[in-house]
């Protein structure tokens, strides 16, 4: 469904951005960026930046309560994956409960289309990954079905 990438202990899952409204997002428009993240090394990191030379702002929002309501928070902690994280349903990643907002977009973004999102994190770095927008307008719920009781560790808004 989206663009994958690794820096440092950190993997980047499924990054995208929700599908316009009619076709095209227009220039002054906000666009949510989803993604999964996993810290893979032994030490927590923390999710600093989210950002797009296509926006004039981004913010990290974050659902900690899971009730489909996600708050702006200044960083994500992330912790290193427990032993059993890889043991949820096969295909679905433990937690994503987090995205990016984009807002004020400087430009036309057409469905279909990819946009550059960079991430940034204190201990990996930064990366940027060419994540699609996605076509059509199928909305997506959120949170998404994995933000439920039995998920492991969660990040910490910092």
């Amino acid at each position: 469904m989206g663009a994958n990438a690794h820096i440092g202990s950190i993997e980047l899952i499924g990054v995208h951005v929700d599908a316009p409204q009619h076709s095209r997002y227009q220039t002054g428009d906000e666009a949510r960026v989803w993604f999964t993240l996993l810290n893979e090394g032994s030490s927590p990191d923390v999710l600093r930046d989210v950002r797009s030379p296509y926006a004039a702002d981004a913010q990290i929002r974050w659902d900690d309560e899971c009730d489909g309501q996600a708050t702006t928070v200044p960083a994500l902690t992330l912790q290193p994956l427990q032993p059993n994280i890889r043991e949820s349903p096969p295909g679905v990643p433990p937690f994503d409960a987090y995205h990016g907002q984009l807002v004020n977009l400087n430009r036309e973004i057409l469905a279909g289309s990819t946009i550059p999102v960079t991430f940034a994190f204190d201990r990996a770095g930064t990366v940027t990954v060419d994540a699609l927008v996605q076509p059509g307008n199928a909305a997506r719920p959120e949170p998404s079905n994995r933000c439920r009781d039995e998920a492991p560790v969660r990040p910490s808004a910092s």
